[in-house]
């Protein structure tokens, strides 16, 4: 199927389809398909991991943020997410309801290493249910202004 003949309305259709077949969401998110059509592909509940992985390079912010919001995206791409340079995508790691308490230190100890911490992200990281005790006592000392 060539997409470039599809209409912008059609391209879309496909990107949010839960039916539509991954070799065609994996046409739909090379970068010189428009971004908001790769940014319905990575909002897709049904997106695959792969195809999740491939888009968490992209170089637009949304659809990094949306990459690391999506439920599918597996535990590697996360973790490479967590020192992205947008704040969002960072939060979006923070609230992934898949993200394990691994990852969720992981973010906390990269925010200890930025210049500036995001409120966002450490706000994020206070409120998941799954961040260990220990770690919560080091944002209630380190980040006490931030929660």
């Amino acid at each position: 199927m060539d997409i470039t003949k599809l209409s912008w309305n059609e391209q879309k259709e496909l990107a949010i389809s839960p039916n539509t077949p991954e070799n065609t969401l994996m046409k739909l998110v090379h970068k010189d398909v428009n971004e908001g059509i790769r940014y319905y592909v990575t909002v897709n509940p049904h997106t695959s991991g792969d195809v999740l992985r491939e888009m968490s390079e992209d170089p637009a912010g949304i659809i990094r943020w949306s990459v690391a919001e999506n439920p599918n995206t597996p535990e590697d791409v996360l973790r490479k997410l967590i020192t992205d340079v947008d704040t969002l995508v960072r939060t979006a790691v923070a609230e992934n309801i898949k993200s394990s308490s691994n990852i969720l230190v992981a973010v906390l100890e990269h925010e200890k290493t930025v210049k500036t911490p995001s409120d966002f992200v450490i706000e994020a990281l206070y409120a998941n249910h799954k961040l260990p005790a220990f770690a919560k006592r080091i944002i209630e000392t380190l980040f006490g202004e931030m929660i």
